[in-house]
């Protein structure tokens, strides 16, 4: 479970302060979509819950560990083998194969001991068995969002942090990502937290949490799941 208690996010340069007193829950095996609108928090959020970012003040839990009390070293190594990531712009290594981008997590971590396995697997589990032998740049947006999702599923993390995850795709892609998300939530157990401004996408979560200028302005279980 993660526990986000009084979080305050405050960027200096600028003047802004992104997040103001966030109190949140996160059970274990949901699925969450964060929304708003842009500038709204919903990044900065996520940034911090994964890890990536620290707060201004206010903290963290994960299973009652204060995860920005780390030092540098651990919170990498905790973020490894607990969190995956889903980025926006896909950031897949360009000279490294669909199997090869899978497998990179792996090799930092001694968690999966039969790495080309659970890769195969997971690509499989995805949609991108036809992918293994392909760079990004003979892939479309859509295969290698499936080949960065794969990728962050690779350590078998707990949580899976997902950041406007197709924002750049066409509408059939958006939808397929959207499913496998789904899927990945459904089947391999992992916890989900999506962020996104599109309401057709509200559907697939179990609940909605929506920021407002960086305030929690409505935590709503969502009763049209797919």
């Amino acid at each position: 479970m993660i526990e986000v208690r009084n979080l305050t996010k405050h960027y200096e340069f600028g003047n802004v302060t992104a997040l103001k007193r966030i109190n949140l829950t996160f059970e274990d095996g949901r699925f969450y979509v964060i929304a708003g609108a842009s500038g709204s928090g919903k990044t900065t959020l996520l940034n911090i819950l994964s890890g990536i970012d620290g707060p201004t003040s206010g903290e963290v839990l994960v299973d009652g560990v204060r995860i920005h009390s780390l030092k540098e070293k651990e919170l990498r190594r905790y973020r490894l083998e607990n969190f995956g990531i889903v980025f926006q712009f896909f950031y897949l290594v360009p000279y490294l194969t669909g199997l090869e981008n899978v497998l990179l997590p792996m090799k930092y971590s001694k968690k999966v001991e039969n790495p080309e396995t659970r890769a195969r697997e997971l690509l499989k589990l995805v949609n991108a068995e036809h992918l293994a032998n392909k760079l990004p740049e003979h892939m479309s947006g859509g295969e290698m969002q499936r080949v960065a999702i794969a990728r962050a599923l690779a350590n078998r993390p707990r949580y899976l942090f997902a950041d406007e995850p197709t924002a750049n795709l066409d509408w059939e892609n958006k939808v397929r990502i959207w499913e496998l998300l789904r899927k990945v939530n459904r089947e391999e157990g992992v916890t989900v937290i999506a962020a996104t401004h599109e309401r057709d996408f509200f559907r697939f979560a179990d609940v909605v949490i929506t920021l407002r200028d960086g305030e929690v302005h409505e935590v709503k279980n969502n009763p049209q799941k797919a």
